[in-house]
């Protein structure tokens, strides 16, 4: 009879990640073997850092619903850049993730920049692997090309250098993430860019908001959805004329939406008082968190009198900060890039910081 392996014959068991990194770690220093090369260096301890963070597991936020990713990797794909991006994109998708990667996702029948073009639609972040040869290669300089057509204002790239290179003007302003540090560990501050600054929503809720309107303001809360649900804010929220599926009545969708929200914002106006709300809403929003949004002089119903209402009666979206305060229950955070650089331990900062004279990042 076979006897047991004693312990010292046991093999240790190893964490899907930990197999990536240490495949990648093999691959590299096979690389350093043959190259000398200190930004390979760079790049295993940039491997190496995922390590520590693989046991910290972090729920990814919902996504609004014209979005299928909250990230779409740009970078070299025939380089040993792809090893660093298969990493970080099999970690990201353990926490929940969805990514987006040309050669996992493109679409055969599409040309280059249609899959490109798409991947950046459907994406709330994109992240930029800055190198050397992703600088210099034929089908980045198309990438990046179809990348700075875009609304940048409308785009939340998120660039993370990997070793020492000339920088895209269209980035310059953008904050960054330095794989390359040494003291610090980038990988929660790139976690934290990710995921944005909407919070994440509880197991059974699908929206942060359901907004409760009659079908005239319609044309107005399409537009404040909007405004919300962009990659800068992130807010995921729900009205009738989007999401309330054919061949539901009205009631069963409204009872619905209530319950997969955790807020409902409440659009005042005479006619919604009138007709929407004895009829749908009175009985079923008690226990709710509602938030009044006033957009016409209109009389608020008692139910509503404890609620702080929100006025929305300018044409200007001054008071916009103020709703996603209450949705979010935090401060107004505009966009991602607005995250502190004055933390001395924080990995990013921006391009243009950087240096003035030059565009070539150099990294101590």
């Amino acid at each position: 009879m076979d006897k047991m392996p004693n312990k010292q014959g046991r093999k240790k068991l190893c964490s899907p990640l930990d197999a990536v990194i240490n495949n990648t770690s093999l691959i590299i220093s096979r690389e350093i073997t043959n190259e000398k090369s200190a930004t390979t260096l760079e790049r295993s301890h940039t491997m190496s850092l995922l390590k520590d963070s693989y046991f910290n597991v972090n729920e990814a936020p919902s996504l609004p619903e014209d979005k299928e990713y909250h990230v779409f990797f740009s970078y070299e794909y025939a380089n040993r850049d792809r090893n660093w991006v298969k990493a970080v994109v099999r970690e990201l998708e353990n926490k929940g993730f969805k990514c987006c990667v040309y050669e996992k996702d493109k679409n055969q029948s599409q040309s280059f920049s249609s899959n490109i073009q798409h991947f950046i639609d459907k994406s709330m972040r994109i992240v930029i692997v800055l190198s050397n040869t992703y600088i210099n290669g034929d089908w980045a300089k198309m990438e990046l090309e179809i990348l700075s057509r875009g609304n940048v204002n409308d785009l939340v790239f998120i660039p993370v250098l990997i070793e020492p290179c000339n920088i895209p003007p269209f980035l310059k302003d953008c904050m960054f993430i330095n794989a390359t540090c040494k003291q610090v560990k980038w990988w929660d501050q790139f976690l934290e860019l990710i995921r944005g600054a909407c919070p994440q929503l509880p197991p059974k809720k699908k929206y942060h908001a359901f907004f409760a309107h009659t079908s005239r303001n319609k044309p107005w809360v399409a537009d404040v959805v909007k405004m919300l649900e962009s990659p800068k804010v992130g807010i995921v929220c729900c009205y009738p004329a989007r999401n309330f599926k054919k061949g539901q009545s009205k009631r069963e969708s409204i009872e619905h939406a209530l319950r997969r929200s955790e807020k409902v914002v409440v659009v005042i106006s005479d006619d919604f008082v009138n007709q929407e709300w004895r009829l749908y809403y009175e009985n079923k929003v008690r226990s709710k968190d509602i938030i009044p949004v006033i957009v016409e002089d209109s009389y608020i119903p008692p139910a509503l009198d404890e609620c702080e209402a929100i006025d929305a009666r300018s044409d200007e979206f001054h008071w916009l900060p103020n709703l996603f305060s209450a949705i979010t229950d935090s401060v107004y955070v505009p966009s991602v890039t607005s995250l502190s650089r004055d933390d001395p331990d924080y990995a990013s900062t921006s391009l243009s910081d950087i240096s003035e004279k030059s565009q070539t990042i150099s990294v101590v």
